[in-house]
């Protein structure tokens, strides 16, 4: 499956502000993202184990047009 996330919609979010959300038990942040799966354009949820990760996906595209390739998807 290929995954490229092309833009930030949302986020971060801390999971806590949203308690009833399923997420990965590691997760505090999470960012609603423009992805496109498998050539399909669609909102996905991208999962962090910390502000700073979800802030570092956020700056990147605050910056460059190209998109994150999701390695292992």
């Amino acid at each position: 499956m290929s995954v490229k996330i092309w833009q930030i919609l949302e986020g971060p979010i801390e999971v806590d502000d949203i308690p009833d959300t399923e997420h990965p038990e590691n997760a505090t942040h999470f960012c609603v993202c423009k992805a496109e799966v498998n050539g399909v354009m669609e909102d996905m949820n991208i999962w962090f184990e910390s502000f700073d990760d979800a802030y570092t996906w956020q700056t990147y595209f605050q910056k460059y047009i190209e998109p994150l390739e999701l390695e292992g998807s």
